[in-house]
């Protein structure tokens, strides 16, 4: 998602862009209040160096009461807005709406305050400079939606339809519950891009429906870059059993239980250790796997089938439409399972179960 959110900024307003630094602009901005006005700003805004305080802490630092606290912060904010050079905010404010109208009117607080910050760069006293510019100085310009079961925290204009990004993410919802398997974000947008609801909106574009995604909640990237809906198993993995299934999943190989259990914590799906002991017990009570060697295992799906040695050779015998000589049957087995071929000539050494004709070609004793 990062590559194409990247790609924000048009030549239009990057020349603005050059010219806007957060922290600067609010050192600026904090020059019309008195000292003890600035830190009482400051700590309850979080700005420059110093921690988000609540209005109980700074009461007490100052021998003053909440109320009196809130009633400072607010004649602050006044001040600043009467004194401050407001043709310098209204660049800031043409400067977010730009951004926000290439992205169908609204972005996640995260993505607009990584746009804001592409030409000063990406440091926390300018994450928290833009912040308190957008929430404070800003507020009657653009609409701050706080983060939801549904949504995460995210900026939109007043134009923008809520409708709108509701009605995109239901398709795109319902386009990758059709494919019914995760995708990396070009194949899914090549999939979008090819639906009929993308062709028939003309105010649906790359840009806008990436960003839309990165809005909801509804879908999701799994720790492999593919995206999907939040509940299925292969993008929030919330079982052990899942996250060992994604693992052989992606890996596409058969593995060691202890080298899944290193991947899965290399996966970082959540805070729990993956303990070799627990993968172990996990990949014995489920049938969807398979021992194929020592502490080796593979997906059925894959065409491993359980058993000893013995009985995958019979089921090989019964399948053939011949006999088959030791070569043959060494061949077929190594696909099935990874031990030694000296493993399988002994198994084939069973009397009550295989037979060798003249040619020395093995088939399955009568019974």
């Amino acid at each position: 998602m990062d590559s194409i959110l990247d790609q924000v900024l048009t030549s239009k307003h990057m020349s603005k862009m050059a010219d806007f630094n957060p922290y600067q602009t609010l050192l600026d901005i904090l020059e019309a209040l008195t000292e003890r006005e600035q830190e009482i700003i400051k700590m309850r805004h979080g700005l420059s160096d110093y921690e988000k305080k609540t209005l109980e802490d700074i009461g007490q630092k100052y021998k003053i009461t909440r109320e009196r606290v809130r009633q400072i912060e607010n004649s602050s904010l006044k001040k600043i807005v009467s004194n401050f050079d407001q043709n310098y905010l209204k660049q800031v404010e043409e400067i977010t709406n730009a951004i926000l109208g290439e992205h169908g009117g609204m972005m996640s607080e995260g993505s607009l305050t990584k746009e804001l910050l592409t030409m000063p760069g990406d440091s926390e006293p300018n994450r928290s400079a833009i912040r308190f510019i957008l929430n404070e100085l800003l507020k009657h310009r653009f609409h701050f939606i706080k983060e939801s079961r549904e949504t995460n925290s995210f900026w939109k204009t007043p134009e923008a339809s809520l409708d709108f990004f509701d009605k995109t993410i239901k398709e795109v919802c319902l386009l990758i519950t059709q494919h019914s398997e995760p995708l990396p974000l070009d194949k899914l947008m090549a999939r979008i891009q090819q639906s009929n609801f993308y062709v028939n909106e003309e105010n649906l574009t790359d840009k806008v429906v990436v960003n839309f995604i990165d809005i909801t909640k509804k879908i999701e990237t799994n720790p492999y870059d593919e995206w999907g809906l939040v509940e299925w198993p292969s993008i929030t993995p919330r079982r052990m059993n899942d996250k060992i299934y994604l693992v052989l999943q992606k890996n596409k190989k058969p593995m060691h239980f202890t080298e899944i259990a290193d991947m899965i914590n290399q996966a970082n799906f959540d805070d729990r250790q993956a303990y070799p002991a627990t993968i172990h017990n996990e990949l014995i009570l489920d049938d969807k796997y398979v021992l194929i060697g020592r502490g080796i295992y593979a997906l059925k799906d894959w065409g491993y089938k359980p058993g000893v040695v013995s009985d995958v050779i019979v089921d090989i015998l019964k399948e053939s439409t011949r006999h088959l000589s030791k070569k043959e049957i060494v061949e077929e087995v190594l696909k099935k399972r990874l031990i030694k071929k000296t493993t399988i000539a002994l198994a084939l050494m069973d009397k009550n179960i295989f037979t060798k004709d003249d040619n020395g070609n093995y088939s399955l004793k009568s019974a």
